[in-house]
């Protein structure tokens, strides 16, 4: 079935800043699955040491990383589609398996998981905590002048969508 490997992410909210708020999270591999764990969390840029054996040196670089851990949140699975006999393919399957104390949580973890289990092609399980703000109350998104979560939530989803393509592909070219 393969090991299960552990891909840490993070998008930030404001890009040109070295520090602050964003979307923390891990991506956790076990064969041809994946279950995403995101939320709010600290992010910082650090220049780090990059060593490639093209030029026989290191190199410097800016990374973003993400420190903290969300707490865990609603818990959705969804299931890739399958095609029907002709052209027409079923919906996503999805399941609530874990509730939350949040409705919003719930609704963009059941998106998300069905959105890539779609694209993917593989059972996508979403844990998704963006209505724990901390201690002042106020969600990092409205502080970042977002309307809303959904904006947050949909460049977390443009990230993760990006490491399982990069994954999966690596995983079709081993076998």
């Amino acid at each position: 079935m393969g090991s299960t490997r552990i891909i840490p992410f993070c998008v930030p909210l404001s890009p040109g800043e070295s520090s602050g708020v964003g979307v923390v999270g891990t991506i956790t591999l076990r064969g041809q699955s994946a279950i995403v764990w995101f939320g709010w969390g600290a992010v910082e840029r650090r220049v780090e040491e990059i060593c490639d054996d093209s030029n026989n040196g290191s190199d410097s670089s800016t990374v973003t990383v993400g420190t903290g851990r969300p707490p865990m949140g609603s818990l959705s699975l969804s299931m890739p589609p399958r095609a029907r006999s002709g052209s027409s393919i079923m919906p996503t399957p999805t399941s609530q398996l874990i509730g939350g104390s949040s409705d919003e949580d719930m609704m963009l973890g059941q998106q998300m998981s069905a959105r890539l289990a779609k694209r993917i092609g593989w059972p996508i399980f979403v844990s998704c905590s963006f209505s724990d703000f901390g201690q002042n109350g106020v969600s990092p998104a409205l502080a970042a002048g977002f309307d809303d979560d959904t904006m947050p939530a949909a460049m977390a989803e443009k990230e993760v969508t990006k490491i399982l393509t990069i994954e999966k592909d690596k995983l079709v070219a081993s076998t």
